[in-house]
């Protein structure tokens, strides 16, 4: 266990990845075993919801940013008001 001491991000980084691609593949070996009742056509497709949150954040993230840029201040806006005061 001394390399993982030394080595903690390297192991973490390859462990998540493997548990990633175990449960990419048992999702879909549990999709073609079961039969599903879905609601909508667009859920058949392997990993949709997957694929549908990466996108979902990005879509946020570019959003918060958008919104950033109008509310963003000056670094000194708190001290021109108290220097302004003296």
């Amino acid at each position: 266990m001394n390399w993982l001491r030394r080595y903690p991000k390297k192991f973490l980084l390859r462990a998540y990845f493997v548990v990633l691609f175990m449960s990419l593949i048992l999702g879909l070996i549990w999709l073609y075993t079961h039969t599903l009742h879905y609601h909508f056509p667009f859920q058949y497709i392997p990993e949709f919801f997957a694929i549908f949150g990466f996108f979902g954040c990005i879509v946020l993230i570019l959003i918060v940013k958008g919104i950033g840029f109008f509310i963003v201040v000056d670094e000194d806006y708190y001290q021109k008001k108290t220097r302004s005061k003296k």
